[in-house]
């Protein structure tokens, strides 16, 4: 499990924030304009390619997610950047998870496929394990459903 390091700097003054997480990347390529892909990402109630989620809903920037299990998990909504293709979110109400940033980009390859890169900083430590596994098949069930398999 590689540790990363987040920080900003707050115009040449120095350290502003510091952030100390395990995190984990996954990626997977599709073939697919990245526009479409981009799609079914953007939308935070309709992630049919990450059926671990369970039945989602929105209020405000607040997706209240309640996963099989029946356990319930509320996130915030941080960035939907169409520009860059960026989904961010963070979960804010869990009793396991203490602090936690996901980000997924889709990047256009220029080729007609796109790079889909799921990353997640996140604490505890043993979440990163867990959470890792089920994030990169979610994106692995992305391509899969965008390739028509």
């Amino acid at each position: 499990m590689a540790v990363g390091v987040s920080t900003s700097v707050d115009g040449g003054r120095g350290l502003r924030y510091h952030r100390r997480m395990p995190t984990k990347r996954s990626h997977v390529r599709v073939h697919a304009a990245a526009d479409t892909v981009w799609s079914l990402i953007r939308d935070p109630q309709r992630w049919p390619w990450f059926p671990e989620l369970g039945e989602m809903t929105m209020d405000g920037d607040r997706r209240h997610v309640t996963l099989p299990s029946g356990l319930p998990i509320v996130e915030r909504i941080v960035t939907v950047d169409d520009a860059l293709r960026r989904f961010q979110y963070e979960i804010v109400d869990n009793f396991v998870i203490s602090d936690h940033l996901s980000t997924i980009d889709v990047i256009d390859l220029e080729d007609g496929t796109c790079l889909v890169t799921y990353s997640l900083e996140i604490k505890p430590d043993a979440m990163a394990i867990i959470i890792g596994y089920v994030t990169g098949r979610a994106i692995h069930n992305l391509r899969d459903l965008v390739e028509g398999k």
